[in-house]
């Protein structure tokens, strides 16, 4: 008995969708069987009367897969920078399988459109001026999207502390001026605010000691556990 001939398949028709951009869709032996990109088009010579055999159909496939999960990381990290991780995780959810998932986030690396270095940099750095966080809560956003420990702790240690006082000492100086009562009580209170928002208890004292000159009270300790589960 002769061994089982591969399947011979011929494509019949090449249509251009009207609303996907860029989009084809392929008939193989007169009926529709997938769509690809045009650059999957143009890279396996797509075009009418050529031959198909199974085994190229499956590369045909796989290869639309990864450019189609390119163009989806693309678009994501357009929008914002993502950590690897965090990459990794919306491709899955998207439906994605792990290999290609894996192979587009190996592609984004290599073209440094995922840098989870100048990431973590840039979010501290951006947590630390402008929105006016502590390196606590930071380190917990850093390490809730996925960065490797050490990179995290590079990028908290290049926190300027003198940037990060006067970002703390600015907003507490707000929540002082709008917070009533007595010397005591108004340092209580501006404090677990700073401490909710991240910031160290060294550094919530010397806030506090600035910002009570000239005023009574007794002397508050804060260690960096106070109010910890607050900002988690």
């Amino acid at each position: 008995m002769s061994e089982e001939q591969p399947r011979v398949l011929v494509i019949t028709k090449v249509e251009k969708q009207k609303r996907g951009k860029h989009r084809y869709n392929i008939f193989l032996n007169e009926e529709y069987a997938f769509s690809v990109h045009e650059d999957i088009l143009v890279k396996h010579r797509l075009n009418k009367g050529e031959t198909l055999f199974q085994d190229q159909l499956q590369t045909i496939v796989q290869d639309e897969e990864r450019n189609l999960g390119y163009v989806k990381a693309l678009h994501m990290v357009g929008r914002r920078p993502h950590s690897l991780a965090e990459l990794k995780r919306k491709l899955k959810e998207k439906g994605f399988e792990s290999d290609i998932v894996a192979w587009v986030a190996n592609k984004l690396v290599e073209q440094n459109y995922i840098n989870d270095e100048e990431y973590a940099k840039m979010l501290t750095d951006h947590r630390v001026v402008s929105q006016k966080k502590g390196r606590h809560l930071i380190r917990h956003e850093l390490q809730q999207k996925g960065i490797h420990k050490d990179v995290v702790k590079d990028s908290i240690e290049s926190i300027n502390p003198e940037d990060e006082y006067a970002a703390a000492f600015k907003i507490a100086q707000t929540k002082w001026k709008q917070t009533s009562g007595k010397t005591v009580d108004r340092k209580r209170k501006t404090a677990a605010f700073l401490m909710r928002r991240g910031y160290a208890g060294a550094l919530v004292q010397r806030v506090l000691k600035e910002l009570s000159q000239g005023n009574e009270g007794e002397e508050m300790d804060f260690d960096d556990e106070h109010f910890a589960g607050d900002f988690y």
